[in-house]
């Protein structure tokens, strides 16, 4: 495996361990906007710092570049937080896997090199694997929130079927939304940050991101409400991780470009999802915990794809 491909393997780790903690603070009643809004924080806070440390600074010319590369970042961390509120983490974190297909098109038409077949093959092999990791997703547990009030002419099955199904596409909905921003994103680092500079290019784009976040702040939770829910730490150290991945991940983009192939390892986060999200769930005690055997089955035969797809395209 080439060295620059560890960056995206090592975030696919990180990445599910920040959104299980992301998603325990979510459960126990944080809002979504606060988690993107801290994430976004934690990157400009790095970012500027490096910046600051190596003394590259981006031309005042370059700077659209960085704010519209720095939107597509907010808009997809805005869109998968807001999944992990409507549904699971091995159900949301498969789905980014499309990524690997968006950048590859993406690549395809405004790429400086073409995308070879064995690469082809990955990204529809694991966009085959996030399908099949779907089955039975229907079938889960319904979280709490409400009793169920069965009428006369629909049984209790019923709507819970309906209340898992329409989670299910909010949340499927969400997590393309959130994989095309980000691989916005993924391609604008790659032709803008290789040609202006990864050192300097990188620190103006999460301090942007930075920036913007700041719309959000109207509906983040307060301080004083945080310690009232008992969520001060998977908040903070969750968001953290979830900057700690992103920081990895554009730094490898940045330096290296070869976005198509980092995906494709990123998209092994979905197989660390299903297995670790679990066994995180059971100890956090969030509603992934009761999963059932079969939709667990599957979603790691969807995984076993996606792991597939990485030894073929690499």
């Amino acid at each position: 495996m080439p060295f620059h491909l560890l960056f995206p393997l090592f975030s696919s780790v990180v990445f599910v361990l920040g959104m299980v903690l992301g998603k325990r603070a979510i459960s126990a009643g944080a809002s979504p906007w606060t988690n993107t809004f801290l994430a976004n924080v934690w990157l400009a806070v790095i970012w500027a710092t490096i910046g600051v440390c190596r003394g590259e600074w981006l031309p005042a010319q370059a700077w659209w570049q960085a704010a519209l590369v720095g939107l597509a970042f907010v808009g997809g961390q805005m869109f998968s937080f807001l999944a992990f509120q409507h549904g699971d983490v091995s159900v949301a974190t498969p789905i980014f896997g499309t990524k690997v297909v968006i950048v590859a098109l993406l690549l395809s038409v405004v790429g400086d090199e073409p995308v070879g077949t064995r690469v082809w093959i990955g990204a529809i092999l694991a966009s085959l694997g996030v399908a099949v990791m779907q089955r039975g997703s229907a079938a889960a547990p319904s979280r709490p929130g409400g009793a169920l009030t069965p009428s006369s002419s629909e049984d209790a099955a019923s709507i819970v079927s309906r209340r898992n199904g329409w989670r299910a596409i909010a949340t499927i909905g969400l997590a393309l939304l959130s994989a095309t921003s980000l691989s916005l994103f993924d391609v604008g680092v790659q032709r803008w940050a290789r040609h202006w500079g990864a050192n300097a290019f990188l620190p103006a784009t999460f301090m942007a991101g930075g920036l913007l976040s700041c719309v959000f702040l109207p509906w983040c939770d307060r301080p004083g409400r945080v310690r009232s829910l008992g969520v001060t730490r998977p908040l903070t150290v969750g968001t953290f991780l979830i900057a700690l991945q992103a920081l990895s991940m554009s730094y490898s983009l940045g330096n290296y470009g070869d976005a198509t192939r980092i995906n494709i390892v990123y998209a092994l986060r979905g197989l660390w999802a299903v297995g670790l999200a679990w066994f995180l769930a059971r100890a956090l005690g969030t509603s992934e915990a009761h999963l059932p055997a079969r939709v667990l089955a599957w979603r790691l035969a969807g995984a076993i794809l996606l792991t597939a797809s990485v030894v073929i395209a690499l």
